[in-house]
């Protein structure tokens, strides 16, 4: 008993489709259209109001008004020169008791908070990844603990840009 080429495809797509394997056409064109991610109403980490590359200003926004001070226990590790700005290895943890949220901040780029992280209670407040920096300048990394902000700041100098 010879079978087709063509009766051997509908049997496996119709076996895959059954098997769930085969996103239907309304699932498919909907995973190819990601939501973008709202922040609540009046949540005071939403920088989309904040100019691009106005630091101060995103910094204040992120930190809900508050004021951050050095801490030896936040720390980065980040080379401070980097050879190409769009790959630009970190990493950041904290020792502090408590700390829910680290944010990590480059004062050149275009849109100053690179990222943020928050953190369950009895987490391991650490992260590690690659930034993209704009040029030279201070990248700042904070931790919040206890409602209070503790940071850390590197200089670091970019051979070559990453954001432009």
């Amino acid at each position: 008993m010879s079978t087709s080429p063509t009766d051997r495809r509908r049997f496996l797509l119709r076996l895959a489709a059954w098997l769930g394997l085969v996103p239907t056409w309304r699932g498919a064109s909907a995973a190819r259209k990601p939501k973008p991610a709202t922040p609540p109403p009046g949540d005071p980490t939403t920088l989309s109001a904040v100019p691009a590359g106005d630091f101060r200003q995103a910094l204040h926004q992120a930190l809900g008004g508050k004021t951050w001070q050095p801490s030896p226990d936040v720390l980065m590790q980040v080379p401070q020169l980097a050879e190409n700005g769009a790959i630009v290895p970190v990493t950041v943890a904290s020792r502090l008791p408590d700390t829910r949220r680290l944010l990590i901040f480059a004062e050149k780029n275009p849109g100053p908070l690179l990222a943020e992280f928050h953190f369950q209670s009895g987490a391991d407040p650490w992260v590690s990844l690659r930034l993209k920096l704009n040029a030279s300048g201070p990248v700042l990394a904070i931790a919040e603990s206890a409602g209070r902000y503790y940071g850390v700041v590197v200089p670091v100098k970019v051979m070559v840009g990453g954001c432009g």
